[in-house]
């Protein structure tokens, strides 16, 4: 290894580490059409598990056995497509990453208002307590919903640089911008490409709610328990893997989020949740 390379490969993990390493947080890949922006950002994640920064990883990225694309994998990159998956992984445990690919097509600023903008409004601030840095992926900042750029969340920006073709550094250079924590923007070069196999042709989709949601889950099931009039002492005792009142109320507050989005994706206004919120006193 010579020494160039040493300094380079200092400076990345220095980099991850002063990123990664703390509190969770929204960072953002950008960069023109084709510069290997959903391939970094699935190699970040696999640099951070490296690292021991995070443990797992999710994305709106389906990922697969091998080059035919066919056969789903998800020993390495959970696949998710919608905010219930999304919230009641964020909340099992454990630091993560999650890549949100293709934000420019989902969650585009000119529909600010929209249900999917407004929903992340609500998971960005809920990061930290979900130990999930959030990876943000889009062709054009300028477009892309404004909360993940809100200096209270965003910390860093990746930008693919793109370079021609024929030339040696075709998809590995990348322009890392971090003021809160880096004095000077750096460029890092030679980056390889993921080892995890996707298919980039295949579009990204995000949702509410996933198509067909089993409404027999462990967070609608211990919400309707505690409609029904059971204790919160007598639920910790009804389901193993809860171990104080507080994991019950954390339980039904992701059952109440659950019903929310079953709501709005069904437009239905005849019943409101703040029902169940407003009941959440612990009963002893």
């Amino acid at each position: 290894m010579t020494e160039q390379t040493q300094i380079h490969a200092s400076a990345w993990v220095s980099s991850l580490r002063k990123i990664y390493g703390g509190p969770a947080s929204v960072t953002t890949v950008s960069g023109p059409w084709k510069t290997g922006k959903t391939d970094f950002a699935i190699h970040l994640t696999e640099e951070l598990k490296r690292l021991g920064i995070i443990f797992v990883a999710g994305a709106n990225v389906q990922c697969f056995k091998d080059n035919l694309c066919e056969d789903p994998d998800e020993s390495q990159i959970k696949y998710i497509d919608n905010f219930v998956t999304l919230e009641t992984w964020m909340f099992s445990g454990n630091r993560k990453a999650f890549v949100y690919d293709e934000a420019i097509t989902s969650t585009p600023s000119r529909r600010a208002m929209s249900g999917m903008n407004t929903e992340w409004l609500k998971i960005i601030p809920e990061l930290s307590k979900g130990r999930m840095h959030l990876i943000v992926v889009t062709q054009e900042e300028s477009i892309t919903e404004k909360v993940f750029f809100n200096p209270t969340f965003h910390i860093a920006s990746w930008e693919k640089i793109p370079v021609s073709p024929r030339s040696p550094q075709y998809r590995k250079m990348v322009r890392l911008k971090a003021s809160k924590l880096i004095s000077k923007p750096l460029k890092f070069k030679n980056l390889p490409p993921t080892k995890i196999i996707f298919d980039p042709f295949r579009s990204a989709t995000w949702r509410m709610s996933p198509p067909e949601m089993d409404i027999m889950d462990d967070d609608l099931k211990i919400l309707f328990d505690y409609g029904n009039g059971v204790s919160t002492d007598t639920i910790v005792l009804k389901y193993p893997q809860l171990k104080t009142r507080k994991d019950v109320t954390n339980h039904m507050r992701r059952g109440i989020n659950k019903l929310k989005l079953c709501m709005s994706v069904n437009n239905s206004r005849r019943y409101s949740p703040k029902i169940f919120e407003n009941s959440l006193e612990v009963k002893q």
